[in-house]
């Protein structure tokens, strides 16, 4: 989690090691996934408390969410459901399907715990556009005005983080749980398929979990993700509105079909997250 926190913020990968950049980290990462499939594949009970844990985390409020959310900092002990730790739980014991099913409200819990954390846990500078001016409009006005377009430029500022850190999960998602059809042109999620291969100790494995156990043992496959997800990072970290970050998130469209503008969706977020 704390890899990941770092490429979402642009953090220094060397601040509690020696050496060791973007790129090499980003070569690292999908061996971090071996390793951590390794360790559950020999619980198989661990996958269904994860699976139960987030189910829960999804149906309380997210008020009521336990911990820190602070991206890139470490979570004390008894505080780790944050939103990012329960996103690496559904990478590492659901199905991409599942992940598909609860993306949005995941999202809308980063954004509004995003929010929340800057605006009550690190104060925003005097000379800096207040954020939250970003969830105010006026009445009756045709354009925007200039401290709603800083108050907007901060908003983004704020959020991009988890927006990162999202858009990495589900590139991971994509990765390691989804299958090309034969024409190479399509991608088939495996998340429904039903008791398809025995594992080494009899347990009967899901579509999504043969993919998964296939990429992790194909050394080439994952070298050429890594860069592939640099790639896709630069994208990501390079977007200068929620519009274009969305959009290389690859849920814009989901974003737009229930709002005019990516400013309201966000809006919504924060205010449900209030709720």
């Amino acid at each position: 989690m704390q890899m990941l926190a770092r490429f979402a913020t642009g953090a220094s990968f060397s601040a509690d090691c020696r050496g060791g950049g973007k790129d090499s980290n980003a070569r690292f990462l999908p061996f971090m996934m071996q390793m951590a499939h390794h360790l559950l594949d020999h619980d198989s009970s661990q996958q269904h408390i994860m699976i139960k844990s987030i189910s829960t985390y999804l149906s309380s409020p997210a008020s009521e969410s336990r911990a820190s959310t602070t991206i890139g900092t470490q979570t004390s002990a008894g505080t780790e459901e944050t939103v990012q730790f329960m996103m690496v739980t559904s990478l590492l014991s659901e199905s991409y399907e599942s992940w598909l099913q609860n993306r949005s409200s995941f999202l809308q819990r980063g954004i509004y715990h995003a929010y929340i954390q800057r605006t009550h846990g690190r104060p925003v500078p005097r000379s800096s556009p207040n954020v939250s001016g970003a969830l105010k409009t006026e009445s009756g006005s045709t354009s925007t005005s200039a401290s709603e377009a800083g108050g907007s430029i901060e908003l983004f500022s704020t959020i991009q983080p988890m927006l990162v850190y999202t858009g990495l999960i589900e590139q991971l998602q994509r990765f390691f749980k989804v299958k090309k059809s034969p024409s190479a042109t399509t991608l088939q999620t495996q998340g429904t398929s039903k008791n398809v291969e025995d594992d080494d100790e009899g347990r009967k494995l899901e579509g999504w979990e043969v993919v998964m156990k296939e990429r992790l043992l194909n050394v080439k496959e994952m070298a050429d993700f890594s860069s592939e997800l640099l790639s896709w990072l630069d994208d990501m970290t390079s977007a200068t509105d929620f519009q274009e970050a969305f959009d290389v998130l690859g849920v814009l469209s989901d974003v737009l079909s229930g709002f005019s503008r990516c400013e309201d969706y966000v809006h919504a977020a924060i205010s449900g997250g209030k709720n």
